[in-house]
């Protein structure tokens, strides 16, 4: 509301010591002693996450035109008064206190939200979704425009110094940036561990908006960032996408039961109890997570170090009877392809052409070797490169049909031996 009507410029500020009491609500003992508080406190939170993301959007383009008008006025410096250069100093020290209040406000709403992310309970998991996604691009803003401020300083530094101004020099100096500007790669560095906790509730609501919040923010953080991440943590990913819907195998047997601390109710149930059609609305998911990943070039390098397993996973998904995933998997390989797109026909070449008992074929073009030499016969389907690559799954057997549709569709596209 505050937003709204015109006036968080002037009342986000008073917000930051009232967040440090909400934080403290929403710490281990206070949910503890106020458990009937938990969700009002998100939900306050959530409210305010989002002004303060409506507030960080508005500053990058403020700072980019503050910055065009500041250009234009250092051209014509010699005619420039001290009193203007006051003023222009007033503009610049209110704008980058505003900034850092916003950022400070985001920034304390994620801390207060990221412990959250591994609640049961589906409401307050949810609620802290939202907080992490918003607070996330709130961030990521509040630095963008950061950048922009700080090349109006440094310009403004030269042509007080060329004026001989000293003393407004120094006043410019006493308002120095502190480390606090550096925050969306630190707070992701908390905020990851919960995310990937978050992937392996039971609840499959919970689990699909975590997917998406991670779609999301990857991009946002710069997909270097995560592609340690994703090699080591990526097995709770791709451990999703291991068992056919339609099979009653638990991908959580093997698993120990996660330490019940004695505030805590267990509302966790076996995977057996997730209906086919929840599961189906999971891998789902995952699978669209994949292809917005790769296809996005700030983010297709977080998958870079698990390309083949990823690739080998998403063909055999794509080639097998669950018709109710090809859409989706399909989706995922044409986004893996904008990576590399030799890697994924060549795993479907593999299964194609072995399987439809093709490998005499001639090659299209002489210069060409033929298939038998590039795809040698596997002894078993075991051997079969997306296997190799991919792991061993449950339930996705080769279906010859939907290998026909998938394979046509890649190679009519990218063309690499027809």
């Amino acid at each position: 509301m505050l937003s709204y009507i015109g006036v968080a410029h002037k009342i986000l500020s008073l917000l930051e010591e009232p967040m440090c009491a909400v934080s403290t609500e929403l710490e281990i003992l206070g949910r503890h002693q106020h458990p009937d508080l938990t969700i009002p406190f998100l939900k306050a939170v959530a409210e305010i996450v989002k002004a303060s993301k409506r507030e960080a959007c508005l500053l990058p383009p403020q700072a980019e035109s503050f910055a065009r008008d500041f250009r234009s006025m250092i051209s014509n410096s010699e005619e420039t008064t001290q009193d203007q250069w006051e003023d222009i100093l007033f503009k610049l020290n209110d704008s980058r206190r505003y900034r850092r209040t916003v950022g400070s406000i985001a920034g304390s709403c994620i801390t207060a939200a990221i412990p959250l992310l591994a609640s049961f309970k589906q409401e307050i998991c949810l609620a802290a979704l939202d907080i992490i996604e918003n607070g996330t691009l709130a961030i990521a803003k509040v630095e963008a425009a950061y950048k922009h401020e700080r090349e109006i300083k440094e310009a403004t530094e030269e042509a007080l110094q060329s004026e001989s101004l000293y003393q407004l020099k120094d006043t410019l100096d006493a308002n120095e940036e502190g480390a606090d500007e550096n925050r969306l790669l630190p707070a992701m560095n908390k905020i990851w561990p919960f995310l990937v906790t978050c992937i392996q509730n039971r609840n499959p609501v919970a689990v699909r908006r975590c997917l998406n919040v991670i779609s999301t923010v990857v991009p946002i953080c710069g997909g270097d960032f995560f592609t340690r991440r994703f090699r080591t943590d990526g097995t709770h990913f791709w451990k999703l996408l291991t068992t056919s819907p339609f099979q009653k195998k638990s991908y959580f047997k093997d698993e120990m039961t996660p330490l019940q601390l004695p505030y805590r109710s267990s509302s966790a149930s076996s995977e057996d109890s997730l209906a086919e059609t929840s599961y189906l609305k999971v891998q789902i998911a995952v699978l669209n997570m994949i292809a917005d990943l790769c296809r996005n070039k700030s983010s297709s390098s977080a998958l870079e170090l698990v390309l083949k397993k990823v690739t080998g996973l998403v063909v055999g998904i794509a080639c097998s009877s669950v018709v109710g995933l090809r859409d989706a998997s399909l989706n995922a390989l044409h986004g893996l392809a904008s990576i590399d797109p030799d890697l994924v026909w060549l795993l479907l070449a593999d299964i194609y052409y072995t399987t439809k008992k093709t490998q005499n074929l001639p090659p299209p073009r002489p210069e060409l070797p033929e298939i038998s030499e590039i795809l040698p016969l596997p002894i078993s389907p075991k051997e079969h490169l997306h296997v190799q690559y991919g792991g061993g799954s449950y339930g996705f057997d080769i279906d010859l049909v939907s290998l026909d549709i998938v394979f046509t569709k890649i190679d009519s596209q990218y063309q690499m031996y027809s």
